[in-house]
């Protein structure tokens, strides 16, 4: 009872990743204690005389005694995780401070973990778990540089860690550096099957690799190439991966090739493995008013508004169906409400300046316009299309300062030019004072 149950543990006939731990101790122990006790009851019968066996009967007692409090101070380690490793630092300080460090992210405790994760790392540098965990932390709070450096050290210390490789991609893609990101996605997905830690979340992370890898060919037009990682990731993605973003990537890949029954397969196959998808139902239903079936597609875009109404992307695709069918007011009220709910979205807000413009509501597109270039003051064509509906709406004094300032940060930007002229051509007939000498004719702005 002692050694036996001990034995699958041991790390003798198999890996198990640990060398010790209590939980695989509890029968063992049970053998120790009938080890302990044979020996007692041995010694009793051997020993002569009453106060010899009355001191191994004290013994005994003590024995007990002790182990009992060591039990009792025991279970207050193990009455929350925080105290059970804080416990452990003393004993094994690099896997205790690693564990603590978890223990304290998911807390919320963020500057700790990092302290957690840094002082495990100081007692034992090559970890690669603990080099993965602490870039985490540092990428989830924006520290990317950082983040970088650990997910580097990682894959130097297991270079099979594909979970580091894909975070590194993701990073790397998010700072411009495609050529990198896609050498990173590539190594990920030749990494080898065998003799690995955790096969099931490798299969999983080299999926997300190639998922990546074809989303960032796919943006920059290599549909083909995409088309070809994507179905090279179906192949090896394990069981429980979700792979209804893949089936809608693959969709958006086929429809931009004009191969749309192949596109409607693949956004079918997204929805029937998770039926919420709400991609999926705005790229179906833009499919489907390509193909002529309106009424159908509409019932897809209003289906993703029923699935989530408090995100502003689903009342945008569903304005520009909208305004396709040149149901401008239904068109601009979704506009709206979609800004509304997506304040802070730019893409959302600038997109809802567009659809108010071309339902002639200026007003209302004006003050989207001026939403948007207020989240990004520094983006040239943000300027240039407030300016050219103040231009439209009469504020020529306003429009004239935001083309000027779209032309400071991109100063040989051509409509910005011609909308500038036609405005200076108004303001020299109105008499109003013109900044910089120029001509043109026309007055109409263009965005």
């Amino acid at each position: 009872m002692l050694s036996l149950p001990f034995l699958p543990a041991t790390n003798l006939f198999f890996y198990v990743g640990f060398v010790i731990a209590e939980r695989v101790l509890y029968i063992p122990s049970m053998g120790f204690c009938l080890l302990v006790a044979a020996g007692a009851r041995t010694l009793h019968i051997r020993l002569r005389t009453k106060g010899c066996r009355a001191l191994l009967m004290g013994l005994c007692m003590g024995l007990v005694l002790l182990n009992g409090l060591r039990t009792v101070q025991r279970n207050r380690d193990w009455s929350n995780e925080e105290n059970l490793y804080r416990s452990g630092i003393r004993a094994n300080p690099a896997k205790a401070w690693g564990n603590l460090g978890n223990v304290l992210k998911n807390q919320g405790k963020m500057a700790e973990a990092e302290a957690a994760y840094r002082n495990a790392l100081h007692h034992r540098g090559n970890m690669a778990d603990m080099l993965y965990n602490l870039g985490l932390l540092l990428q989830e709070n924006e520290r990317l540089s950082e983040a970088l450096q650990y997910y580097k050290l990682a894959i130097g210390s297991r270079p099979t860690l594909a979970s580091a490789y894909l975070n590194t991609g993701i990073i790397l893609m998010n700072q411009g550096s495609l050529e990198e990101a896609k050498r990173t996605f590539l190594t990920c997905a030749d990494i080898p099957d065998e003799n690995l830690k955790d096969p099931h979340a490798h299969k999983s992370s080299v999926t997300s690799c190639l998922y990546n890898l074809g989303k960032l060919l796919h943006e920059q037009g290599h549909q083909e190439e995409a088309l070809s990682i994507y179905r090279e990731a179906v192949q090896k993605m394990p069981k429980q991966f979700a792979p209804h973003s893949l089936f809608n990537m693959m969709g958006e890949a086929y429809m931009r090739l004009s191969r749309l029954e192949e596109a409607g397969h693949w956004y079918r196959e997204s929805l029937r493995v998770k039926p919420d998808h709400i991609p999926a139902h705005l790229t179906y239903g833009k499919l489907l008013s390509i193909m002529g079936q309106k009424t159908e597609a509409e019932r897809y875009y209003l289906r993703a508004i029923q699935l989530d109404p408090t995100k502003g992307n689903g009342y945008m695709h569903y304005g520009q169906f909208l305004l396709e069918q040149s149901r401008l007011s239904e068109a601009a009220e979704m506009a709206e409400r979609a800004a509304e709910l997506d304040q802070s979205e730019f893409d959302v807000v600038f997109s809802a300046a567009h659809m108010l413009r071309q339902a002639s509501l200026n007003e209302a597109a004006e003050r989207q316009y001026e939403r948007a270039a207020g989240l990004r003051p520094d983006y040239p064509a943000a300027l240039m299309n407030l300016g050219a509906i103040l231009h439209l709406n009469g504020k020529l004094p306003e429009a004239e300062a935001n083309y000027l300032r779209a032309l400071q940060l991109k100063p040989d930007d051509v409509i910005t030019q011609t909308n500038l002229r036609k405005l200076w051509n108004i303001m020299e007939r109105q008499g109003l004072r013109v900044r910089v000498g120029a001509r043109g004719a026309g007055e109409r702005p263009s965005t």
